[in-house]
């Protein structure tokens, strides 16, 4: 019998709202991989071609997550594996 977790990865492989819905449990706590500080500011909010894309609530942390992106990219392609980031994309939210 397979465990959960093996199948919901054989489903994200295969479609692009599994594949939304893993990053999603995987980045709901951003603080391992951004610090307590500067996750309590940003949020995933989409992939989309490789490329992971997170909202800031203010320009001073935006900048300061930008520092972050190499580190952030690395670690998260560690976690997954099978499936390469490309690139991290922090950006303003809209308010």
């Amino acid at each position: 019998m397979r465990k959960i977790g093996e199948i919901f990865d054989s489903l994200s492989k295969q479609n692009r709202t599994f594949e939304q819905l893993r990053l999603r449990v995987i980045l709901s706590d951003l603080k391992p991989f951004l610090g307590e500080s500067l996750a309590k500011h940003c949020k995933f909010s989409e992939l989309r071609d490789g490329t992971l894309y997170f909202e800031c609530d203010d320009q001073m942390w935006l900048t300061q997550a930008n520092f972050m992106r190499r580190k952030l990219k690395d670690r998260i392609n560690e976690i997954l594996c099978d499936q390469e980031i490309r690139d991290v994309v922090f950006r303003r939210c809209k308010q």
